[in-house]
């Protein structure tokens, strides 16, 4: 849901800037489409799925087509150094922004969030299949000195009656399963319990 705009909005009008920008300052066609499908491809294979292969393609030829268009104009109107100059600046700064705004930005963290933790499963012996959902939400209350503020819900398919939840320790860097659970709605408790077969003893040592 976070990603829909990211996706549909903002990528692609990065990608055309880029293919802009390197076709102005490196005079070919191939540089900038060839570094957004580098970036595209390995943010697939890190973080999203196979779907994202098609998007993959678009961003590259949106990169493309933005470097065409920029060959077209610098030809007509043939601008000064000091025009392009400007003018490379202000596409720059339209990308480097929005990227690191991006880069700390609740939909990232989500993405991010949930690739961790189902690391951090498998790292523990849970397979793919053994695995329900795993979905994040945003808690302002969790950002501290010590954990991130992205909480990961995971919900295992042998036990659908549960939600475990995961947060993330900032100095050690590592996902951790959260020893409080919602018993009855609203009323948390951090007792351990067998009903829940997959809580971990002593999950914050």
């Amino acid at each position: 849901m976070y990603l829909i705009p990211l996706v549909l909005f903002l990528f692609p009008c990065l990608a055309f800037v880029l293919g802009a920008i390197g076709c102005a300052y490196f005079n070919k066609l191939y540089i900038a489409p060839g570094i957004v499908f580098a970036i595209s491809f390995s943010a697939q294979l890190l973080y999203l799925n196979f779907f994202f292969f098609t998007w993959t393609c678009i961003y590259t030829a949106l990169a493309f087509f933005g470097g065409i268009t920029a060959h077209i104009l610098l030809r007509k109107f043939q601008p000064s150094r000091k025009v392009k100059k400007v003018t490379g600046i202000i596409l720059i700064s339209a990308v480097v922004i929005p990227a690191l705004i991006l880069a700390g930005s609740r939909p990232v963290n989500a993405v991010l969030m949930k690739r961790k933790v189902k690391d951090h499963l498998q790292e523990e012996g849970y397979k793919s299949s053994e695995i329900e959902s795993v979905k994040t939400f945003h808690s302002g209350k969790r950002h501290t000195n010590r954990t991130k503020p992205t909480i990961a819900k995971v919900v295992f398919t042998d036990d659908p009656a549960h939600t475990y939840r995961y947060i993330e320790l900032k100095k050690e860097n590592k996902v951790i399963q959260m020893c409080e659970y919602e018993r009855s709605p609203n009323f948390f408790t951090n007792e351990y319990t067998k009903e829940r077969p997959h809580m971990v003893r002593g999950c914050y040592e």
